[in-house]
């Protein structure tokens, strides 16, 4: 292989990258432009994000635990729940 056909290569080469890059182009394009509107999309949206926080931070949390769903409101919390029994045949 002489000097020549060793550039001739390498100039392909590289024109082939060119050319893919170039195909590309558009959508690398799409996805930085992507990616610049939300970031300015969150940064828009940080103060409303913000307020939900804290107004999710000062609400009043019970420390009821999940029994509460099974209990009737007439009934006594000292009350308990009875499952009925099996009937069981007598012993003879």
């Amino acid at each position: 292989m002489n000097a020549e056909t060793i550039l001739g290569f390498s100039v392909g080469y590289l024109a082939v990258l060119v050319g893919i890059f170039l195909i590309n182009l558009p959508y690398v394009i799409l996805f930085v432009l992507l990616l610049i509107a939300a970031g300015i999309l969150q940064l828009l949206l940080l103060p409303l994000a913000l307020l939900i926080r804290k107004l999710r931070r000062t609400k009043t949390r019970s420390t009821q635990d999940s029994s509460w769903i099974l209990d009737r409101p007439d009934r006594q919390p000292s009350e308990q729940i009875l499952l009925p029994r099996r009937h069981t045949a007598a012993p003879q």
